[in-house]
């Protein structure tokens, strides 16, 4: 029985398999996949490009889903494990015909998820587009819900692939962003915690030997493992790097990378086992990128660190902010024509490569900052270090509407900060933002906040950050589409408290939750752990 859930959701298909997300779901994902690419593209049997990860249920899912697409008239082409960034990446690149990508996966999900991302390669700006269930799917799902059947079984038989050259192709077009690469030595160590990224720790391995560089790749946690036990599949929660923090100062490494569990995104630690943050990396490459370059826009997401506002008008960019989430900073960068943009998250950007987000292509980038400096990875990536920051805070609402109960919290601290008293900027761009203090140079909002009439007329989507402007402090507090959460970030310059304005933040929302009968419960304290520990 499908969930009717599922064909809601903005970005993907994602759920509890198998609950929330199975085989029939699978099956049916790939009879509308092709329904809609065929739409798109004017092509009766589109090619589609399939992957997925190393999940537990991984395998029958990715086998429905081919399923479905044959019984639509597609062709299938099974990559078999396979990184998300591959795929889309082979789906720009129009591989062996694919116009179009799915991948199955959960990402940094926890261990009983699953999922699958679908793309295509937009015919009208050739970069990628994301396939929404809720925009693109839903309708032909509605439009089928009385004559559909259940799904083959999840052993129905697979097309015999061909051979495939994606991985190596992938992973050489990667290497190919590092100019510097021949005066390469040292090390560094990879940790990909038991996902799909694994399969890149040999790839690279062979591609750098095949270009002859003298560089060790070591490895943590290199064995595909669906249960993921060394390590949560989302290595930015607070703590999941310790293990590569470890490595890299045992083997004296010059810095330590770490995807999540479809590797499409990718954190750093420098060569003292420090963590360095998203946006702290993703400042570093924007400065990179606007120096290759010259100039132009720079698209982020509104919850990363005003550092990277500072690093993008440092080196003579223009910032944009957008709403948080892939298909929002890919749509933003196409309408601007941005030279990068990314996510505090750990999302990179890639113009030149259809907009593509990928872990392995932003640490490949910075690699390649790294050499031509000649300097320590602390001391390249110091200059963009972030503001004192709390993190992401999630909150999770106990309630029997929890997504009126998110509006109202949200209305509740408009209502609050629009005040003259308060002297704050209000904005609704994605969930609230919050900037503190208002100045005489712009009245309004919208002054500091500038809305591209030409390419987003209301506003809705993105805004140009007005030249000057610099809060004290910000945050923003957003809920989530699926789940019954507020995730609040919090940010102050160096000297402006910070933890006694986050904790009264999140004391006022509290107490709207219990004042209209919600309970609210701390279940990631961000940064914040000590101040405001998980609620048991």
């Amino acid at each position: 029985m499908i969930d009717p859930a599922q064909f809601q959701r903005k970005a993907d298909f994602r759920g509890i398999y198998p609950d929330e997300l199975d085989e029939e779901l699978a099956f049916h994902a790939g009879r509308y996949l092709v329904q809609y690419v065929g739409q798109m593209t004017g092509e009766t049997a589109p090619v589609v490009l399939v992957g997925r990860d190393g999940r537990l249920s991984s395998p029958q899912i990715y086998r429905s889903l081919i399923a479905g697409i044959g019984s639509a008239g597609g062709q299938s082409h099974g990559a078999e494990l396979a990184t998300t960034d591959m795929i889309q990446w082979a789906a720009g690149m129009r591989f062996q015909g694919a116009v179009a990508g799915a991948m199955v996966t959960a990402s940094h999900n926890p261990p009983q998820y699953n999922g699958i991302k679908m793309v295509l390669r937009s015919p009208e700006s050739g970069g990628i587009s994301m396939i929404r269930p809720v925009d693109h799917l839903r309708p032909l799902w509605q439009a089928d819900r009385s004559s559909i059947e259940a799904a083959p079984a999840a052993g129905s038989a697979v097309p015999a692939a061909e051979p495939l050259t994606l991985h190596q192709d992938f992973v050489r077009a990667a290497l190919q962003r590092v100019d510097s690469l021949e005066q390469a030595a040292g090390s560094f160590v990879l940790d990909p915690g038991n996902g799909v990224g694994c399969v890149l720790v040999e790839l690279l391995r062979e591609a750098l030997a095949e270009r002859q560089i003298d560089v060790h790749v070591h490895a943590i946690f290199d064995q595909i493992d669906g249960r993921f036990p060394n390590r949560r599949p989302n290595p930015g929660l607070p703590g999941q790097t310790r293990s590569l923090e470890d490595a890299v100062c045992q083997h004296h490494a010059g810095f330590g990378a770490a995807f999540d569990g479809d590797a499409d995104r990718v954190f750093l630690v420098d060569e003292r086992g420090q963590f360095v943050p998203g946006s702290q990396l993703l400042a570093a490459l924007a400065a990179r990128a606007l120096t290759k370059v010259g100039s132009g826009p720079v698209v982020f997401a509104a919850v990363c660190s005003f550092s990277v506002i500072d690093a993008i008008r440092r080196f003579g960019g223009t910032p944009v902010f957008c709403r948080v989430g892939q298909d929002s900073i890919k749509v933003a960068m196409m309408k601007t024509k941005a030279i990068f943009g990314g996510e505090s998250s750990a999302h990179y950007n890639f113009p030149d490569a259809f907009y593509l987000d990928s872990g392995l292509f932003a640490l490949m980038m910075f690699w390649d900052l790294l050499l031509e400096s000649n300097e320590p990875c602390s001391q390249v990536l110091a200059p963009f270090a972030c503001w004192n920051h709390s993190g992401e805070i999630n909150l999770r609402m106990r309630c029997h509407d929890w997504q009126q109960m998110g509006r109202g919290i949200i209305d509740m601290l408009q209502t609050r900060f629009e005040t003259t008293e308060a002297n704050c900027y209000v904005t609704r761009l994605d969930g609230i933002g919050v900037y503190y203090p208002r100045v005489p140079e712009y009245p309004s909002v919208d002054d500091v906040f500038q809305i591209d009439r030409a390419e987003d007329p209301e506003g809705n989507l993105y805004r140009l950050v007005a030249d000057g402007y610099r809060p004290q402090w910000w945050f923003n507090v957003r809920a989530s589409n699926n789940e019954p959460l507020l995730r609040v970030n919090f940010e102050a310059q160096d000297g402006t408290p910070l933890v006694p304005q986050a904790l009264e933040l999140i004391n006022s929302i509290r107490h709207y939750c219990q004042q209209h009968g919600a309970q609210l419960e701390v279940e990631d304290a961000g940064n914040l752990s000590d101040e405001l520990p998980p609620s048991p």
